[in-house]
């Protein structure tokens, strides 16, 4: 529902001043001389041609950089300012059908300019200011690039939540959610293809229509302004709120309701695709979220870049319940930033009915037999991992020239890939498009519940042994109720849910011991300690992003 609120509050309010700016805009720009209209027109065409992320991250940094927190004025301000071309270009059309003499006329008769404005002008273009209003709703509600950078926390619209809970893949939530917007999209386009398929004749109005018009209008914006006032209410009614910043689809949402009932403490919580996603947003210094779940190397980043509060774990005796194994590790050596939430490896996992041979090392990815059947995450550090441990190189390499021997490599194999995916691998191998693919154990644990034909192994060469944690970034309001939900996370009914839902394994000894004897003794959720031996915990490599950055867009480039 909060979602809900933010997409139709953004969406009615940045239509309506954008269509009055841009409306103000356009005569002025008709009124112009021809070398001022050209230079008009090509900074009206600039956002319209430009890529939304361009877009998206030039407002970002403006917003930033005049030190404006982001969120949703800065959301709103976002979506005004892209909408307002449209606005224009939708106005100035019937600009210039207009006949100037009547306007001019109507002055001569003694008519003052805004009476003569109102009633020569304004009927005449009505049509393309409905139109641009429409137009700038319509792109506000399917607004996500934009919206996704220029947000902050606890404002998120529904495109942000749609893209955030796919991470397990689609979903009947996610179904209902993307074609709810859909059909509001298709309708809204609809009605401004109506509008502006109008002929000549069909612009004379009497009054009768107008107010027929007038009430439809209204009768489909009630509902909107009803669903805003009510989720307005129940936003505004609670005291102290507490802005929560995940991985999508990476809680089981009940224990979120069981914690804003047992604290009353509201949760907004958000989504984030990437760690480095989360990174930046938390770096910009525009949000205040309280706390975060980022992976092992990018919680030594944040300590060393000074991001992170230390948590007082007096105040968080559940961490008692925390394995041993999982605690003092090289990431946050001294337990003094981080909470252990879920751990994991990087493996392959292959449809048993496909692959016929054993699946034990790197090497198979790269057999010829298994052309176009192989899928490989679209990520440089999983990618280029997996080639320096096929090669016998470490993970955290900082070696340039074994980097280099990883990307030939990558390039080498990449005839017989399939593609280079995200979330999306979840539903390929799950529906039987690949034969190969490689993965997060946790997401392993969901394929194989959802086809039994898979099968997932960590190679005998190694790969990546992966934590996520709870940490509290130093932009928090609200450090005390950040511990008291990091406590609750820890409690074993709620360590429970959350790693039964979400398929990845839990630190949390109780909760380990509470899973069905099935799911505590599978290796691929939870292996033995061989395998855990062979595993590599990510570094920071901050140093040699850019030579990360360099290797990967040379294996995309080639052929």
């Amino acid at each position: 529902m909060t979602s809900l609120y933010y997409t139709l509050t953004v969406a009615l309010i940045s239509a309506a001043v954008a269509t009055i700016l841009g409306t103000a805009a356009a005569i002025g720009i008709h009124n112009m001389k021809r070398k001022q209209k050209k230079i008009a027109m090509n900074i009206t065409y600039l956002p319209v041609l430009n890529a939304d992320i361009v877009t998206g991250v030039a407002l970002m940094i403006l917003f930033i950089s005049i030190k404006l927190p982001l969120g949703f004025i800065t959301m709103l301000l976002a979506h005004i300012t892209f909408e307002i071309p449209y606005v224009i270009l939708s106005v100035l059309p019937k600009l210039k059908q207009l006949n100037n003499n009547l306007y001019e006329a109507a002055l001569d008769l003694g008519a003052e300019p805004w009476y003569a404005f109102r009633k020569v002008i304004l009927p005449e273009i009505t049509p393309g200011i409905i139109s641009g209003a429409l137009l700038a709703f319509t792109l506000s509600l399917d607004d996500f690039v934009i919206s996704f950078f220029t947000t902050g926390s606890g404002v998120s619209n529904l495109s942000i939540t749609i893209y955030s809970m796919a991470r397990r893949g689609i979903n009947p939530k996610i179904n209902a959610l993307s074609t709810l917007l859909f059909l509001t999209v298709l309708f809204l386009l609809l009605a401004i293809n109506r509008r502006t398929g109008k002929t000549a004749e069909t612009k004379v109005r009497n009054k009768q229509r107008k107010r027929s018009f007038a009430f439809k209008m209204a009768a489909a914006l009630l509902p909107i302004l009803i669903i805003i006032v009510l989720t307005g209410y129940r936003r505004g009614s609670e005291k102290v709120t507490l802005n929560v910043y995940n991985w999508g689809d990476y809680i089981d949402e009940r224990v979120i309701s069981e914690f804003e009932d047992t604290y009353n403490i509201k949760v907004n919580y958000e989504n984030f695709a990437t760690n480095e996603d989360m990174y930046v947003k938390i770096k910009s210094g525009g949000t205040n979220y309280d706390v975060a779940f980022p992976s092992d190397y990018m919680i030594s980043k944040m300590i060393k870049e000074k991001l992170l509060e230390k948590i007082d774990l007096n105040n968080v005796p559940n961490y008692s319940l925390i394995d041993s194994n999982f605690k003092n590790l090289k990431y946050d050596i001294n337990n003094e930033y981080s909470v252990p939430y879920m751990w994991g490896t990087v493996g392959i996992i292959y449809n048993k009915k496909m692959v016929k041979e054993p699946v034990e090392s790197w090497d198979i990815l790269w057999d010829k037999k298994y052309k176009k059947q192989i899928l490989m995450l679209d990520s440089q550090r999983e990618s280029v991992g997996v080639a320096l441990q096929k090669l016998g190189y470490s993970l955290n390499t900082r070696n340039k020239e074994e980097l280099e021997a990883a990307k030939m490599e990558l390039i080498r194999q990449k005839p017989l890939v399939l593609a280079y995916v995200g979330d999306e691998i979840k539903d390929k191998m799950i529906a039987g498009e690949a034969a190969l693919a490689v993965v997060w154990s946790g997401d392993a644990v969901f394929m194989k519940e959802q086809n039994p034909d898979l099968e997932y192994v960590v190679p005998k060469e190694g790969s990546n042994i992966f934590f996520d944690a709870m940490v509290i970034p130093k932009t928090s309001k609200h450090k005390k109720e950040a511990e008291i939900f990091i406590n609750f996370m820890c409690e074993t009914d709620v360590a429970l849910k959350n790693t039964e839902y979400i398929g990845y394994s839990t630190p949390q000894t109780e909760a380990k011991n509470n899973l069905p004897v099935e799911t505590a003794n599978d290796p691929v959720a939870y292996p033995d300690a061989e395998v855990i031996k062979r595993c590599e915990v990510y570094e920071d490599l901050t140093d040699m992003i850019k030579e990360y950055d360099r290797i990967w867009t040379e294996v995309k480039a080639a052929k």
